[in-house]
């Protein structure tokens, strides 16, 4: 049995299955979806786009390591900020943190 239990949300929308009802997650999709929105609403990823400054990126690194945590379902001190430039010069971020289901990773670009 299933701890959490939430709907699957893509592109801002509900994705449904061939019959037009829902998909459900579970547990550590439900974390992991959860982070992955309220990263999005802290306005850091904008933040980190537009800074230059290698000190402040890893400020911003910081706050968002801090958004993470602030989700009672992660492990204190389990999560991780790691950032990388591409060929192309596209910023890439993963971001990982331990919960009690396992580990979560959410990446974005």
């Amino acid at each position: 049995m299933s701890t959490y239990i939430d709907l699957l949300i893509e592109n801002d929308d509900i994705v449904t299955d061939d019959a037009g009802q829902p998909l459900l997650i579970t547990d550590r999709d439900v974390i992991a979806q959860d982070i992955n929105h309220a990263i999005r609403e802290s306005g850091l990823l904008s933040d980190l786009i537009g800074e230059r400054n290698q000190q402040r990126r890893a400020m911003i690194r910081k706050k968002l390591r801090t958004v993470v945590e602030n989700d009672s379902r992660v492990t204190p001190g389990t999560s991780s900020v790691s950032e990388t430039l591409s060929s192309t010069k596209e910023i890439y971020l993963v971001i990982t943190a331990e919960t009690e289901f396992g580990l979560i990773t959410i990446g974005a670009n």
